[in-house]
């Protein structure tokens, strides 16, 4: 990969690159992200395979996830990770992963929400880099969860962490932290979302300092991991 910009050489225009992503990335949910919170009675540590642990594939979104808490809390990970990709900027992708793993009902307000999103994200710079083959970098990262109610039929998950987005030229790669609450109802046999309310924050502050590379050394170490699992 050759050498990005220098911080010096962008100036503010990259700043306002990444300011304009931030309402583009509530629309698109990217309160995708899932990790790990305290159960308001007891710690709960966040399961989260590197396969996600779903019994099969549709669409590309992991399904088939237990009729438990835990399995409950994984679904809304796979899920989420599914729609931190820059697949789903593909034509007719993110329609086929919303059908996936959304109520009937709520499919078409889920689309609604993320369609404009997707396509300011796939006509900007993302877009426009993952067309030249630049580098891109676009994926959630799990902090935790908090199971808020759970039955058989129904699942309240809050989730918080956050999402990386950006490429090896043109938009450097910054974190945007948030926290969902997702509304999972058990139907047909299968974990689906019935409604997300996602917002930004609460953002820690960085404590450590940017490498020679700044922020676009994050693609260098960022594109090579594999995720792992948390044991439950």
């Amino acid at each position: 990969m050759s050498r990005a910009p220098s911080r010096a050489a962008k100036g503010r225009g990259s700043e306002t690159q990444l300011k304009r992503f931030a309402p583009i990335l509530v629309a698109l949910l990217l309160g995708f992200l899932i990790g790990r919170a305290s159960a308001p009675t007891q710690s709960v540590p966040a399961p989260v395979p590197a396969h996600d642990g779903g019994a099969g594939t549709r669409a590309g979104v992991p399904v088939g996830f237990p009729r438990t808490p835990t399995g409950a809390a994984t679904a809304v990970a796979a899920y989420q990770r599914s729609f931190a990709s820059p697949a789903i900027l593909r034509p007719g992708v993110l329609r086929r992963r919303i059908e996936a793993v959304a109520t009937p009902d709520y499919v078409d307000a889920m689309l609604a929400a993320n369609s404009p999103g997707a396509q300011r994200i796939a006509s900007g710079p993302i877009g426009a880099g993952l067309a030249k083959g630049l580098q891109t970098l676009y994926a959630a990262v799990p902090v935790g969860y908090r199971i808020e109610s759970f039955s058989p039929q129904r699942a309240q998950i809050l989730t918080w962490g956050f999402t990386l987005l950006g490429n090896a030229a043109t938009v450097e790669p910054a974190a945007y932290f948030g926290i969902t609450h997702t509304l999972l109802l058990w139907s047909e046999g299968e974990w689906k979302i019935a409604e997300t309310q996602a917002g930004f924050g609460p953002t820690p502050r960085l404590a450590t300092p940017p490498g020679p590379l700044g922020p676009y050394n994050v693609l260098n170490v960022a594109t090579r991991l594999t995720s792992y699992a948390l044991a439950p």
